[in-house]
């Protein structure tokens, strides 16, 4: 059965069980549950509640298998980097659980009008470049806490053994890899290694990776003096890896955001980001890592959906399991499709 995560999140006995602990947790904090525990989100590989405490709402989350390294992540980065990170109230590391407090409204609210994304994301993305620069001395330290290994080192394996289990990729079904897709993509192996070897070569060295980077996963408040604070959260699908596979996860406010076509004003952040790493490398150096880390980066985020749904596809909803097999052959296809493009673009 798929017990973990499944929709365990549905059963009374977790749902009781969870409530307790939040119960427990907000009390050693000195901030007791005073209201109903309310749903917000579950889904295979997570849930979400939200409970009214004495001091404001507060948000627990249970992570599955594929998100367990969250809750000691979130700990870890809360403690490093606390002026950008969410704070963490609790965790029980080894149900993957953690309550959070609210961070306020997120930076969709903050883009009132297109015109405003540049600016913020040009902030956001060098805080970012500041944490993940920080983290690289941690590198080694991050899969110790459960965090997914995605470095060009070992992408090669990760593939190779992706594209020898066809079944968890639903080749062959409406909207996922055809097997003239699975072909190309293993005739493409040998020159994913090279790519791979490159970017390593390249540098800057590998860290955290938050890689579900978008304006509904930051905060963004405005201080007195007119200035922005970014907070991030979400580390459910992080890992480890080379930093510049973050920017695959291109901002919303792109009109591009999944075409080949290069966003003039995406192009210009993507710029802003790689001059925070030019003591690693000279600019035309790292804009070649950029190439290659957009193209390696669709294994990475293949890699996130089949971690969390591939070996329980049977159990999981029809609309889920159409939209698991449409991503998966999306990023994997982008891998071939960036390889391909005219550096730059």
């Amino acid at each position: 059965m798929f017990e973990e995560p499944a929709y365990q999140w549905l059963d009374p006995a977790w749902r009781r069980s969870a409530e307790a602990w939040i119960h427990e947790a907000g009390a050693r904090q000195g901030i007791p549950v005073v209201g109903p525990i309310s749903g917000v989100r579950f889904l295979p590989w997570s849930a979400v509640l939200r409970a009214t405490t004495t001091g404001g709402d507060v948000y627990f989350k249970a992570c599955g298998p594929s998100q367990r390294h969250e809750p000691a992540l979130a700990a870890f980065l809360a403690e490093a980097r606390p002026d950008c990170m969410i704070p963490v109230l609790a965790a029980d590391l080894d149900r993957g659980w953690l309550l959070m407090p609210d961070g306020g409204p997120t930076l969709t609210a903050a883009i009132i009008a297109p015109a405003d994304g540049p600016d913020h994301w040009r902030r956001v993305l060098g805080l970012l470049s500041s944490v993940q620069r920080e983290m690289i001395g941690h590198a080694d330290r991050l899969p110790a806490l459960g965090v997914p290994d995605r470095r060009p080192a070992v992408l090669p394996a990760l593939l190779a053994d992706l594209l020898e289990r066809p079944e968890r990729l639903l080749t062959g079904a409406p909207g996922a890899l055809t097997t003239a897709d699975l072909a190309k993509l293993r005739a493409f192996r040998p020159a994913f290694n090279d790519l791979c070897a490159e970017l390593v070569t390249i540098g800057p060295p590998d860290t955290y990776v938050h890689d579900d980077l978008h304006e509904d996963h930051v905060f963004a408040r405005r201080l007195p003096d007119g200035d922005w604070r970014y907070t991030f959260f979400d580390y459910g699908d992080a890992c480890v890896a080379h930093p510049f596979t973050q920017l695959v996860s291109q901002p919303r406010f792109a009109a591009q955001r999944f075409a080949r076509g290069v966003d003039p004003v995406l192009k210009s952040l993507h710029e802003d980001y790689l001059r925070h790493w030019a003591d690693f490398a000279p600019l035309p150096a790292l804009r070649r890592g950029l190439s290659i880390a957009l193209a390696l980066g669709g294994v990475i985020r293949a890699l996130t959906w089949v971690n969390a749904c591939g070996d329980h596809l049977d159990e999981i909803p029809a609309f889920l399991r159409d939209a698991y097999g449409e991503r998966v052959a999306f990023w994997l296809m982008q891998v071939v499709e960036r390889a391909e493009m005219p550096e730059g673009r």
